[in-house]
């Protein structure tokens, strides 16, 4: 229960700091909406309603189109699930590149469980540059790998003659690759999504999604090491 209320009370305060950012009351009126959608955890689907329709009908104030992805990440007999990010303004009100992933997963014929997975802050603003789909575990199930990345401040020492340094401010950029995977179906026989906290070094660092595939892969064919003996 924890996890759900706090889900929701950051749902919340998100959508308080994102209103301010718009003009109208019609576009906060919108965005409102969303946030009630989103505490629900279930929409409905029109027959015959288009992916690009359905998801501007549910999120007007957070989905663009262009940024809309089907994948069938969960094996379903209802169709594939639909991905959009949204996009975050910082303290410049310049548009940045999302930092929570939207999920709609069609669990009934038209009923589709919706879900935001936050990816967590590396930074200063951090920024969705990719994401994508690999078995991780392998164990045939695949997991969604979101690169990201941010701006670090960082305090540097600078040679400024013979024996002489100096401290200064730099900023340099920080990328990461966060992970999340299928938990199964809630309670309410909802399929759900949660982040993966195994350590991954490897994955770090990487500044795009072929990099990131290459080195799990270069990670998978590396020999198992044998399970160490149970001490007794």
């Amino acid at each position: 229960m924890r996890p759900l209320l706090t889900a929701l009370l950051l749902l919340t305060a998100c959508a308080a700091v994102r209103a301010q950012e718009f003009d109208s009351a019609a576009d906060k009126a919108a965005l409102l909406r969303e946030v009630e959608i989103l505490k629900q955890g279930v929409a409905q689907r029109k027959p015959g309603e288009a992916d690009t329709a359905f998801l501007q009908r549910l999120f007007p104030a957070s989905f663009e189109h262009e940024k809309a992805i089907r994948y069938a990440w969960r094996p379903s007999a209802h169709g594939p699930q639909l991905f959009f990010s949204r996009a975050q303004r910082d303290e410049l009100h310049t548009e940045g590149e999302g930092t929570e992933l939207f999920v709609l997963d069609p669990f009934q014929p038209g009923r589709y469980a919706v879900q935001v997975l936050f990816l967590e802050p590396i930074g200063d603003i951090t920024n969705l540059a990719a994401f994508f789909f690999a078995d991780v575990n392998q164990d045939g199930q695949k997991e969604l790998l979101a690169l990201v990345y941010a701006e670090v401040q960082r305090v540097v020492l600078l040679n400024v003659g013979p024996g002489k340094k100096e401290r200064a401010v730099g900023r340099f950029s920080h990328w990461q690759t966060q992970v999340f995977r299928y938990r199964g179906r809630n309670a309410a026989g909802l399929p759900r999504y949660e982040p993966d906290q195994t350590s991954r070094p490897y994955l770090n660092g990487l500044r795009s999604a072929a990099a990131v595939r290459q080195a799990l892969a270069q990670h998978q064919q590396q020999p198992k090491r044998p399970p160490g003996k149970a001490v007794k």
